[in-house]
């Protein structure tokens, strides 16, 4: 049976679309900050220096850079709701040549 609107299945498809590219940018990313986050973290542990020195910084940094990734991974899971909420770029006529 097909459907009696086209239009609408066009603009589902879209934002199905929308919502698998977004889902590819931000959640690897994220994810690869995450990582790299607790990687800083666990070698500003290892480092074994003195209170108040590189450290702290260095596992400050990590904290830093794992927020960032949890922000991303957010963003990529947090979908549009309807297909109008997605920004529409038409193409440029031919008379504004």
């Amino acid at each position: 049976m097909a459907d009696s609107n086209p239009d609408l299945v066009e603009k589902n498809r879209l934002l199905e679309q929308a919502i698998r590219k977004k889902w590819n940018k931000f959640i690897w990313s994220g994810l690869l900050a995450i990582i790299l986050g607790l990687l800083i973290i666990t070698s500003g542990l290892l480092l074994n220096a003195s209170p108040y020195s590189a450290e702290g910084l260095v596992i400050g940094l990590g904290v830093i850079v794992v927020l960032v990734g949890v922000i991303r991974v957010l963003i990529g899971i947090i979908n549009p709701l309807s297909h109008d909420d997605l920004r529409r770029i038409d193409p440029p006529s031919e008379e504004s040549y």
